[in-house]
């Protein structure tokens, strides 16, 4: 079987992605790095190993001596000849001192050479140059990608009913069809739903000014036929706390959801998705989390969607920040977020958004959810047609 060597840097999902490839023979993963990137390597090997896949992390000095890297990895490429392995040296990630090393020491041996292009993820040969290209299978799953970046995830477990899930669709697509006109009303119906989650209960009164606005009560009616809510005398009751959730903005968030679920029938390189990914990452002695509405794994990339039903008049920049932050943080630099905002976007927030690289669906797309998603998704890279 197989030795595979590559070098840890701070983005090393392409080191991993090859081995999760079916086609790709692989029984061992040499992570070359240094001391300080233990932790990473024992982050990169709880992916591997229950798997079947080898692990080892072969150190090299924290220095720009090349000449003491290169008698490092001198070293392992000596015994490994010595064992007999047959190596592959994944070009894909490092430092250029560390890389450029590590490249001519292997090249030495005439052993295999590749690197993962990033927009394609082709795997292609650099050594010997007759290899053909071969397209890397969409493998990784979110949870292991979290992982990669430092960051421990808790998907939620599905107790909505297929039937269900589809009239929840149905009615997110019919709002968000309107979004300009029922905007006003939806505003609303989210005070609503918030005064009952301060009050703790299910159950609200709508005033005598609130009872006469015709999109409220276009929108209650909604929720009535879904069987999520009851209303008589002027009383708005939720069925459960899913119900109130959901007319408090996850309507929106479960409108994304269901949409790149339809989208993945179309485009196999969306390999996984999940709705409110809870994340948690270590800082210091403290444990922060962070909520992902919508997270998917396009072509080996991750992708954030963040979804918001308010105004960004007053917390605008910081929703962009935090989104651009957590994308770099969770996903490196291959990883893509959007936002999907119910609410007219500013020229300002535009503009913004476009300076951190960061996608937007506004009310004025939303009745084309589905081809925008679809839009970016195949940006991603990738060959949309391949079957896994």
């Amino acid at each position: 079987m197989i030795t595979h060597v590559g070098i840890i840097d701070q983005d090393p999902v392409r080191l991993i992605t090859p081995l999760l490839d079916h086609g790709v023979p692989a029984g061992k993963m040499i992570f070359v790095g240094t001391e300080t990137q233990r932790e990473t390597y024992e982050r990169l090997s709880s992916i591997l190993i229950p798997r079947d896949i080898q692990t080892e992390f072969f150190t090299i000095p924290d220095s720009i001596n090349i000449t003491t890297i290169r008698c490092r990895l001198n070293e392992l490429a000596a015994r490994l000849k010595e064992s007999n392995s047959e190596v592959w040296f994944n070009a894909s990630c490092g430092l250029r001192h560390r890389l450029l090393s590590a490249y001519e020491v292997f090249r030495s041996y005439q052993w295999p050479i590749y690197v993962i292009e990033p927009f394609s993820d082709e795997m292609c040969w650099l050594f010997p140059a007759d290899r053909e290209q071969q397209q890397v299978e969409d493998r990784i799953q979110l949870t292991d990608y979290l992982t990669i970046f430092g960051a421990r995830a808790e998907l939620p477990e599905t107790l909505v009913p297929e039937a269900l899930n589809q009239q929840l669709w149905d009615l997110g697509q019919r709002w968000a069809s309107s979004a300009l006109e029922l905007g006003p009303g939806l505003a609303t119906l989210n005070y609503l739903a918030t005064t009952c989650r301060k009050e703790q209960k299910l159950d609200v009164e709508l005033s005598e000014k609130q009872q006469g606005y015709k999109e409220l009560a276009q929108l209650i009616n909604d929720l009535q036929e879904t069987g999520l809510a009851s209303y008589n005398n002027g009383v708005l009751a939720f069925k459960h706390e899913e119900a109130r959730r959901f007319a408090n903005g996850e309507w929106l968030e479960n409108l994304v959801h269901s949409t790149v679920r339809a989208i993945q029938s179309k485009l196999p390189t969306i390999q996984d998705h999940s709705l409110g990914v809870q994340v948690y990452r270590q800082i210091g002695d403290r444990e922060v989390r962070n909520e992902l509405d919508v997270a998917t794994v396009v072509n080996n990339k991750l992708h954030i969607i963040e979804c918001k039903t308010k105004g960004m008049r007053d917390d605008g920049d910081d929703t962009l920040y935090k989104l651009e932050s957590l994308r770099d943080l969770l996903g490196g630099l291959q990883a893509r977020a959007m936002l999907v905002s119910f609410r007219p976007l500013r020229h300002h927030d535009l503009v913004r958004a476009e300076d951190l690289g960061l996608a937007i669906i506004g009310p004025e797309q939303l009745g084309d959810l589905e081809q925008h998603l679809h839009t970016w998704f195949k940006a991603a890279g990738g060959q949309a047609n391949r079957m896994l």
